[in-house]
This record gives C-alpha cells, structure tokens and sequence, in this order.
C-alpha cells in the first residue's frame, strides 16, 4: 500500500512517538509510507529509515498557514496516487477532509481518508461540527472509542482499537545508559526515579508533585537522584523550582534535561519509573517498575491487577484518581523497601507484558487491518453529482439495527467483489446515514431526489428485508413496488435481492407485486416460503433463486470488544439467556402505550424467564433491537420480573458485530425480532424463535430447528418455552455444532447472491 500520514509536527510527544513507530514498522513490511508534518525531531528519525518527509505549517490554525498547508497538501495527493492519506490530529484531519470531499467527488482523485485519535481533547459546538474523522478511525483505547461514539455520534462499527506499539529491540533492559549518567554527572551506584513527560500546563502535575516531596525522599534514601525528562510551557517553572530544591539539599538531587530524543537511554537508567501513556510503556519494555501517575489519574504501581484499568485507558489513568504528594511518597518507598530480586522480578513481569501486548508489529497489523476495511468498502460518493452504480433501497434509516446491518454487510460485499463500485441509499436519515455509511444517501420520501439518483445509477437493488409483504402495512408494499417501477420505467435493471416475501393478501397488491418482480434482472429470497409465495403469484421457478439473508455474513466483534460489553452490562461472571422482544402492533401515536396483546405475551415471557432463572440461576439479558419501538416493552418485562425478584439485565446495541459476539456467550436466544435470530444462530447460539410474523417461523424452517411458539393466537407458552429451554441445554453442543453448519451454508449461498449482483453489473 503507499500511505500519507499526515500530522502537526514530528517533536517530541507521545503521539509523535506512535506516528514515527508505525511509520517504522508498516515500512518494514514493504509498505511505502510518506510523511507531512511541520518537521521535527523524530521527521530527521523517519527520513533516516527512508521514509519521504513533506514540510508543511500543519501545527498552525493561522489563515495563511492552513490556505498554504492545504495547497500543499492537494499537490502531494494528486501527484502521489496515494491507496491511504491517514490524518492524526484535528487540523490535518480537517484539511484532509476537505480534499477528501472536493478531490474525491469532484475531480475522481481516488483515494480513501482515515485518522487515529490519540486522545479526547476539548470540544465545543463548533469545534464538534468541523471536526472531521474519516471513513474509519483508530483509537488507541477503548474510553476514546467510546468518547468518539459519544461527543461526535461516529459509528461504532468503524472505529478500530490499537494499542501504543513499542520498539521491543529499542527499549530494553540492555540498553547502555553510560552517556546519561556521563552528562548530568550522575553516580552510576544511586537509585534513580525518572519522570518523563511532555512538561506542558495540563500534563506536568506529577513533576511539580515529585519536586515537592523530593527532599523528604532523599532524607530517607539518600542515595537516590530525580531525573525529569521532558520540554514544554512550564518547563522553566519547573526547572527553577528543581533550583531551589537542590539548593536546599546541598546537593544536585534533581535533573531536569528538557526534550530529549534518546528516551530509550533514560529509560534504561531509571530503579523506578512514573509517567503515563508511551512513556509508561516503553519504561516497562526496558522491564522496569513503572508508577502509573499522570495529569488525569493515577493506577499505583502497575501489577496483574492493574491491567484492565490500564488498558482501557490506554495507561493514561482517566477517571481514576489523581495521585497526591503523599500517595507518590507511598508508591516509590513500597517499591524501594522491596529487594533488588523483587524489583527485577517486577521488571521482568512488566517487559513480559509489553512483548505479549504492546509490540511495534502488533499495532501496524491493528492498521493494516484497518486499512484493507477501508479499501474493500464503496467509494464514498457525492449523492447530488455522482452516478453510482447501484442504488440500494430497504427500511434504512429507521434505527433498527437488523436493518441497518443489512445496508452495511450489502454495501461492504459487494466492494469486496467490485473494489470500484459506488453505492448510494434511499433512507429516511440520509445525513446521519451519510456519516454512518459514508454511501450518498438521498431521502425514500423524495420522490424528485429518488428518481434523479436512480436515473443516474445503472441499478436498482430491492432488499434485504420483508418489503414485500402488506401484513404489517399496505403502504410500505405500494412504496417499495413503486420505487422498482420508478427503476423499471427508467430502464435500469433491477434485482430483488434475498428478500422475505409476503404474505400478500390484498388481490391489488399481489398483481403489482408480480409485475414488478416479473420485469426484474435477478431475484433471490431468503426461505422457502417466499418462494411458494412468488410461485402463487405467477413467477416461474426459473426466475427465483434460493438465497439466505446477507446478516449470516456480519461477523463478531473481537473478543476484546466483547469482554467490555459484558463488563459494562454487568455480567461478568454470569450464565445468561438472551430475549428480544418488540411491540405486537406498533402505535403511530404513543409508542409507549403496552397493548394488551402485549400485556399477555409479556406475561408469558415473564413467567418462563423467572422460573427458569429460579431453577437454573442463569440470568436474562433483555435486548431491544430497534430502541424507539422496543424500549416500552423490555422496560415493561425488565420491571415485571423484578417485581419476582428476577434481575434482568438490559444491552441496547449500536453494533451488530458488538450484538452478535455478545449472542455468541448466552446459553440460548428467545427471539421474535428475525434478526436477534439470525444473528444468535449465525454464531452457533440456539434460539427459541417467538413467532408474530411468518418470517419468524419461517427462518426457523431454514434453520432446521424445531423451537418456535406462536405469539399471536392469545394462548399460554411459558410451559412450551419453558420445555424448549429445558431440550436446550441438555444437548447445546449438537445443536450450536448443527446451526454452526447450517450458517457457513447460509454464508455460501448470500455470498453466490453477490456474484450474481457482479455478473449482471458487468453485463
């Protein structure tokens, strides 16, 4: 891949450090990576490993400097035909973004735009709306994911997780550390407590901290020295008052060196470690004890216990509590009142760490993976200029997670197919869908808008979905069949792709359904009992090809991802069944109103989940799939068992993979949303599918499995679903191992449905 990275500057810094190591490392793996900054220290580093420098003033918000930065910019991304321009700050990410609109929309300079956050920083409105992350982002914890999905609403489906890579071969015990002691004058046989960070307002706290108590450290170890390692705004201050406090000691105690590039030396000379972030980690790959304290909280000294907090925080300690004068004073003599064998015990365990965690290699792969996600999904498009190729239309932008899954496991297949193709939406929220596919999304309720960008694309897709069907509603059948006659009309080709069909009751609606579907390329259905619906309504056999839903292609989430999920839900350390419920009929009017076919069926449910949850000790896990609709009623069920006494725990997902992986841990699903289904048995989870809809019974038909009840005669089912748990966990093996096969099969057949889709593009 040939790669811009693009920051502020190269100077001394945390993340100057991980911009220079992955440049590094992707280098080593025969990537060619460029570099524009405003030069700096580590710039002459990269340009040493060969790696092309631009200098540009991208560390100033001044007019001039972002008009000429900008311009500069444009010449090297057109003239450098880059696979990746990567941003690491929010002044490039802003420029990179706007060359990324006006090059990529306007002028067909084909390249994909990505950034890292390095950290949360402050915000504001405006600051918020101009801020700019790409197509993906890497964040370097997991709080700043969360921080991302929080104050700027970024998907987190696109957000990837990295750590911190450190030079293992750089820092490390065996590195000679003589010119450091040679140069402050220092005595080889004294401990040595090394602070090291950027000395700015806002990070420098513990150096102020360790200047206080430095005295009262040296009276009760004289032998030991202070070595503050790090430039920035109060480095004076600092320096003056080290002055005085050697002043007062009579002796030089404490050395303040300003910014230095040798770290890995300094490292290397420290008995005691402090600091956060990069330089807590490459401390500890020089296998030294590390106090992690910084400006935004403190862990003590790091240990096993300590390795969730740390590396959820990315070792910088946010929201835990700052350490005082006092709490230092406590860590660094527990850490000198141990042996030097402990001491080394303590170092070895921490070097171990960082080679098992925190390697260089490890987060360039964490990249790369980042990067081939980016180059295998469409091309992001200008909705109002672009002709895509295709034009997607289903019931997006409803904030149903089922269906906005299918959007995104359609689009990122058929990019894996056809890396060029361009892809636009007909959704209901075609802003926030833009942000959150990156496809041109234009409004289904636009009817000037939806025929114009049809017009312009060369076809239509129809699906996934039930869209075909008037039992929930005879609106939504005459809108889908009008928007493939739109199409139809037009002249594009049209595929209808792995939809449930029907029911169609209404005669007036199954003659419009039957011609549009009998004028379409290619149509393809999920079940069987779509296709004995097609046939009833004259589509020959030949026509319909037998498909399964695109959803059996969304993988899980990493199980790191996951452990947070659980851990943030509270199950830790919990057996757990899942339940997806949603309202029998959806009120127009006050979505909040339980009905009292809801009331029934609830009751149903509350009954099964508190005696088997009293019988077995597994806990429910209540999850609304589509939160404007299904919130009421799994509140309602949450409330009435714990009038039981039952503790029903609540996960309200904003990710399939995250919704998916999560599945993958519960001993069984009791679904009635098909794709809390799918999703559960696509990852070998059994499922007690609760049927409202033919869908419904009709995946379960597919799946092979026999555990369906029906929701909606009025009749009792706690004993049914009660029998079906009990079958369940007695024989989960045989049957996670039978849904396991059955979905790599489903996997096979959604994949052939997108070849088709290439096949008829290229015709």
């Amino acid at each position: 891949m040939k790669i811009l990275m693009v920051t502020m500057s190269m100077n001394i810094g945390g993340a100057e450090t991980h911009i220079l190591e992955l440049c590094r490392e992707l280098s080593r793996l025969g990537h060619d990576i460029s570099l524009a900054s405003f030069g700096g220290v580590y710039a002459d580093e990269a340009q040493k490993c060969g790696i092309k420098h631009y200098t540009l003033p991208l560390h100033s918000k001044q007019p001039f400097s972002l008009v000429k930065s900008y311009k500069g910019l444009e010449k090297i991304i057109i003239e450098g035909q880059f696979d990746i321009v990567h941003a690491h700050a929010r002044i490039p990410a802003f420029l990179c973004g706007l060359l990324h609109d006006r090059l990529t929309f306007d002028n067909g300079v084909k390249f994909r735009f990505v950034t890292t956050a390095h950290l949360n920083f402050t915000n504001n409105a405006l600051l918020r709306k101009i801020s700019r992350w790409g197509e993906r982002v890497m964040a370097v914890s997991d709080d700043i994911t969360d921080y991302l999905v929080d104050e700027f609403d970024y998907p987190r489906d696109k957000i990837h997780v990295t750590i911190n890579g450190i030079d293992t071969e750089k820092f490390s015990e065996n590195t000679d550390f003589s010119t450091v002691l040679e140069k402050h004058s220092l005595e080889e046989s004294h401990r040595r407590i090394v602070y090291m960070s950027r000395l700015d307002e806002d990070r420098a706290d513990p150096a102020f901290r360790l200047l206080n108590i430095a005295p009262k450290i040296a009276e009760k170890y004289p032998d030991t020295d202070f070595i503050i390692v790090g430039g920035g705004n109060v480095f004076d201050k600092i320096k003056n008052q080290a002055d005085e406090v050697n002043k007062t000691v009579g002796r030089q105690l404490v050395t303040v060196t300003g910014a230095v590039s040798n770290t890995n030396e300094y490292c290397a000379a420290a008995t005691v470690f402090i600091g956060v972030s990069r330089s807590a980690l490459e401390a500890m790959a020089s296998s030294k004890p590390v106090i992690v304290a910084g400006n935004q909280g403190s862990l003590g000294i790091f240990d096993e216990t300590k390795i969730k907090p740390a590396i959820d925080t990315n070792f910088c300690c946010r929201g835990f509590d700052v350490a005082d004068e006092n709490a230092l004073f406590d860590y660094i003599s527990t850490l000198f009142d141990k042996p030097d064998g402990e001491l080394k015990t303590i170092g070895d365990y921490n070097r171990a760490f960082i080679l098992e965690h925190y390697t260089a290699h490890r987060m360039a792969k964490d990249y790369l993976a980042m990067y081939e996600r980016t180059l295998a999904s469409p091309l992001p498009i200008n909705p109002k200029k672009s002709n895509p190729d295709v034009v997607l239309s289903g019931y997006y932008g409803f904030g149903n997670l089922g269906d906005e899954s299918l959007l995104d496991i359609i689009t990122e297949s058929l990019a894996r197919e056809m890396p060029d193709i361009k892809i636009a939406a007909l959704t209901k929220s075609p802003k926030k869908e833009m942000k959150r596919t990156s496809l041109g999304c234009v409004s289904r309720f636009d009817y000037f808008a939806l025929k114009k960008i049809i017009n312009r694309s060369t076809m239509l897709i129809s699906g996934g979905g039930s869209l075909l069907q008037d039992k929930t509603s005879k609106r939504s059948l005459g809108y889908y069949t009008g928007v493939i006659s739109v199409a139809e009309n037009l002249g594009k080709k049209v595929t209808v792709l792995a939809n449930g069909i029907g029911p169609i009751s209404h005669e007036p609606n199954r003659k419009r359904a039957a011609s549009v579907v009998s004028r379409a390329e290619y149509v393809s259905v999920r079940d069987r009992e779509s296709a004995e619906e097609l046939l009833s309504l004259g589509i020959t056999k030949e026509k319909i090809t037998l498909t399964a839903d695109p959803a059996f292609l969304i993988r899980p989430a990493s199980d790191h991802s996951l452990s947070r999920v659980i851990s943030s839900v509270g199950l830790d350390g919990k057996r757990f069944f899942a339940v997806s419920v949603r309202p029998l009929h959806i009120s127009r009017f006050d979505s909040a109103k339980i009905s009292s076919a809801d009331e029934h069926y609830l009751a149903e449910i509350r009954k099964f989940c508190t005696g088997f949850s009293q019988k077995t000790g597994l806990v429910p896990l209540i999850v609304p799939m589509q939160k404007t609709q299904d919130l009421p009623v799994c509140d309602h069920l949450i409330d009435s068992l714990a009038s039981d006494g039952v503790k029903a725990y609540k996960y309200i997902p904003d990710s399939a993979p995250l919704l998916i992986a999560v599945l993958g841990k519960a001993e069984f699903l009791v679904g009635m949303r098909l794709h809390s289904v799918i999703f559960a048995s696509s990852v070998g989870c059994p499922v007690i599918g609760l049927s409202y809809d033919p869908k419904v019974s009709a995946m379960m038909t597919e799946l092979g499995q026999k555990y369906s009840v029906d929701i909606t005669r009025g009749d009792d089912f706690a004993d049914a679903l009660a029998g079906y748990a009990e079958e369940i966990t007695a024989n989960r093996d045989e049957i996670s191992r039978s849904l396991l096969e059955t979905a790599e099969e489903m996997r096979r057949r959604s994949l052939e449905d997108m070849r088709a889709v290439k096949d008829i593009l290229g015709n």
